[in-house]
C-alpha cells in the first residue's frame, strides 16, 4: 500500500469481506431470480396488487437482483453507495419474493452492514476551519 492512500488497511480488507459476501449474496439473488420467474404466487407484498401472480413479483424480483449486483460491483470504490443498494436490493427482494429470498437477503444485509464499516472517516483531520493550510500572502 503506498504512503499517499488515505485509507487504513483494515479499512480496505473490510471492503474486501464486504466484497465477497456481496458476490454471494448476488449469485444466490441471481439464483432466487431465475426461481421467481417461474413461480406462479410468491406470497410477498406486492402480489396483492398484480392481476395475475408473479406479474409485477417477478419484475421486481428481476429489479432488486440486478441493483444487488450494482451494489456488489461498486463496494470497493465507493463503500456508502454500494451499501445502499445492497440494502435496497436485499430489502426490497424479500418484499417482492417472500421466502425464496431469505436467505440471499439475510447475506447481502451483512454485506451491506459491513460496508458501513469500509467507509474512510471523514472528520479523521477534524472540523475543516481546523486544518492545516497555508495562506498565501
Amino acid at each position: 500500500m503506498s504512503t499517499d492512500d488515505p485509507t487504513p488497511a483494515r479499512q480496505v480488507r473490510l471492503r474486501q469481506v464486504c466484497f465477497v459476501l456481496g458476490v454471494v449474496g448476488a449469485v444466490l439473488s441471481v439464483l432466487a431470480m431465475v426461481v421467481a420467474l417461474g413461480v406462479t404466487s410468491f406470497g410477498g407484498v406486492f402480489e396483492m396488487f398484480s392481476p395475475r401472480s408473479g406479474g409485477w413479483g417477478a419484475a421486481i424480483t428481476v429489479l432488486m437482483a440486478l441493483i444487488t449486483v450494482g451494489g456488489v460491483v461498486v463496494v470497493r470504490r465507493s463503500p456508502g453507495l454500494g451499501s445502499a443498494l445492497m440494502y435496497v436490493g436485499g430489502c426490497g427482494g424479500f418484499l417482492a419474493s417472500g421466502g425464496i429470498w431469505l436467505i440471499p437477503g439475510t447475506v447481502t444485509l451483512i454485506a451491506a452492514n459491513l460496508a458501513l464499516w469500509g467507509i474512510t472517516d471523514p472528520f479523521r483531520d477534524g472540523p475543516v476551519g481546523t486544518r492545516n493550510t497555508t495562506t498565501r500572502t
